[in-house]
């Protein structure tokens, strides 16, 4: 199973403010012991989940900031998608809209690295629209 799975443009699915997750990573820590849901930058850690083992999906990440927000990350499974290396879950945050925070889809592509070409969220959220 892979330990990093990055989040696309074509991935992410719900209101404005998805484009905010365009470039974020669920990776495992060095350890082998948690996951982690990072920034576009994998080193920004934004929520670990807790324990000392880890979780077997479907589990929560505990909520986070992020561009304003707070978030919820729901991953569903790890091992989805035809290859069977896919992460996959839902978001929420709590972006002001006409009935409530803004929700959605996504998915995480395997086997992506450190030295990947991420654009950053201004290009991100561009190349979405």
């Amino acid at each position: 199973m892979p330990n990093t799975w990055t989040i696309r443009a074509s991935g992410v699915t719900g209101g404005n403010t998805k484009s905010d997750l365009v470039g974020c990573h669920i990776t495992t820590n060095n350890a082998g012991t948690c996951y982690e849901f990072t920034d576009n930058n994998i080193n920004t850690i934004l929520a670990t989940t807790p324990g000392t083992s880890l979780p077997t999906p479907p589990f929560t990440f505990p909520s986070f900031g992020l561009d304003g927000y707070t978030w919820t990350i729901v991953v569903n499974t790890l091992t989805g998608g035809a290859g069977g290396n896919q992460a996959q879950g839902t978001w929420s945050n709590n972006a002001p809209s006409i009935a409530a925070g803004e929700t959605g889809d996504y998915t995480a592509q395997a086997g992506s690295t450190v030295d990947d070409d991420i654009p950053d969220k201004e290009d991100a959220s561009t190349a979405s629209a």
